[in-house]
């Protein structure tokens, strides 16, 4: 009996502390209900980070500018968007759920089949953008993962917005790619660029061209871009439906090339870009019709063809820029006469840019922007007083851009002076002048240019130092290196307390405007 009360009398002690845990539990439980309650409050309380306050859509935006900054390297977008993922749930669920930012597919040989995957299925229904940077392997596609990459790829042609080969792309991946395309429709194609442009293909054994250029294949296209092999190419069919179109021809011999433009007269366009080696289109005047057209740029040899074939009477941007130092303007645009009346911006550049003949004056009579990019070794070896040759034609010249080969040339722009001096006594407005130089200008030359325009002087490359100094009540600052060209007006107005200029950031350089 003794062990039996014994036993009993541990067991009431047992349940006795049992009921003492249970109730201090349920006083902590209650404790942290309260504590967790006085969190979520304070929570409440703290200060909302400004971009925390923005709505999805406003951060979404946010994010997708942030993006466009690394959206030229495959490696960095992606890391890119994983940093932004890490930043909070609700930044990633946000990242991974919004289709916008999965529509940019950069392939390189470093993408998987499970990677392709993920961007098609985020992306929903969205247009897609696809860049081709693949590099790998060079020759053939032994695991066949390019294959694959362009069956999940394809899947969704369809969907397509725009097409990039990059130049880094292997021939054989890319002849694969264009043999594929040519089985397809994309009915949203709306840009194509693509590097090392065959022209045409081989499939066992013929010639064939390409077929998703044609209007049938991709109806909506707007935007081409073609680097050309000139010597390869069958024939450059254009869709008629595109308003932009570049072409760059890379081959190096002198090949007629007439079949550019033949029975494809481009209505549409309305910016045309060539540039390329010696290519002579072997056109004949004026048979080149392009109603619409309002920009063209030309770094072409042997172009004087192409330029008298050219039909635009709403032509309004007109920039020219011979790939050889050789081609003579007076020769590039004689007998041109007022064939470009409608051009108001004219740039023209190497050899064109330092003696501006009267056959250039009567062929572009009303430009009112003229922007002039010499060779570096034209402007010093030219006669001053040819520098602007009969520009007095253009009466309704406004703004005039020149970049001197570099400072040390720049007694050449004495040329400029005489000219501007010669406008001014025929009656004729002051210009906007703006003359940008990799060195320091000249003070008495500055000095002449002052007077006779209205000056906008770019030093693009001046190395400004500036420390401020102080000794007891007197403070002032010291400036070494600054241009000459600024000396003598920022003294003057100091003095007068006229300030006008103004120095720019001194490390990149000094910017001086009147």
């Amino acid at each position: 009996m003794d062990e039996l009360t014994e036993a009993r009398a541990a067991l009431a002690t047992m349940e006795n502390r049992e009921r003492e845990l249970l109730s201090e539990l349920r006083s902590i439980r209650d404790a942290v209900r309260l504590q967790r309650s006085r969190v979520e409050e304070l929570i409440t309380r703290l200060p909302i980070s400004p971009i925390d306050r923005l709505p999805n859509e406003s951060l979404l935006r946010v994010l997708e500018f942030c993006l466009e900054e690394a959206a030229h390297t495959c490696d960095v977008y992606i890391h890119a968007k994983r940093e932004l993922a890490s930043v909070s749930r609700r930044w990633r669920d946000l990242i991974l759920h919004s289709p916008s930012l999965w529509t940019l597919l950069t392939v390189t040989s470093s993408w998987s089949e499970a990677r392709a995957k993920i961007y098609m299925t985020r992306s929903s229904q969205s247009l897609l953008d696809i860049v081709i940077r693949f590099y790998g392997y060079g020759y053939d596609d032994r695991d066949g993962i390019f294959t694959t990459l362009l069956s999940i790829l394809t899947s969704g042609a369809h969907r397509w917005r725009s097409l990039t080969i990059c130049e880094d792309t292997t021939h054989f991946h890319r002849s694969l790619m264009l043999e594929k395309l040519n089985h397809l429709s994309f009915p949203s194609l709306k840009r194509v660029s693509i590097s090392n442009y065959p022209g045409s293909l081989t499939w066992q054994g013929e010639l064939y061209q390409p077929l998703f250029l044609h209007p049938r294949i991709s109806p909506h296209l707007e935007q081409v871009n073609l680097d050309v092999d000139v010597s390869a190419s069958a024939a450059v069919h254009i869709p008629s439906g595109v308003t932009d179109l570049s072409l760059q021809f890379y081959d190096h011999d002198h090949i007629q090339h007439s079949s550019l433009f033949e029975g494809h007269y481009c209505l549409g366009l309305t910016s045309l870009s060539i540039s390329g080696h010696a290519v002579d289109f072997n056109l004949p005047p004026n048979s080149i019709q392009l109603p619409l057209l309002e920009k063209f740029v030309c770094t072409l040899s042997c172009a004087k063809s192409l330029i008298h074939a050219l039909v635009a009477p709403r032509l309004r941007h007109f920039d020219y820029s011979p790939s050889s130092w050789n081609d003579s303007p007076s020769t590039i645009f004689a007998d041109l006469l007022s064939k470009f009346n409608s051009v108001g911006y004219l740039h023209l550049s190497g050899s064109t840019a330092h003696i501006l003949s009267e056959a250039v004056c009567m062929a572009f009579p009303n430009v009112c922007d003229l922007q002039l990019t010499p060779f570096n070794d034209v402007l010093s070896d030219s006669c001053p007083a040819d520098f602007l040759g009969d520009a007095l034609h253009w009466k309704d010249l406004k703004n005039l851009t020149i970049y001197p080969p570099d400072g040390s040339d720049l007694e050449s722009l004495d040329g400029l002076v005489a000219w501007l001096l010669q406008r001014l006594n025929a009656g004729q407005s002051k210009l906007h002048v703006t003359v940008t130089t990799s060195g320091c200008g000249i003070p008495s030359l500055f000095q002449k240019l002052t007077e006779l325009c209205y000056l906008e002087w770019l030093d693009i490359c001046c190395d400004v130092a500036v420390t401020c100094h102080q000794s007891g009540s007197q403070a002032w600052v010291e400036v070494l290196n600054l241009p000459a060209c600024v000396v003598n007006e920022l003294s003057t107005a100091l003095t007068t307390g006229n300030v006008r200029g103004r120095v720019g950031d001194c490390q990149c350089g000094s910017i001086y405007r009147p």
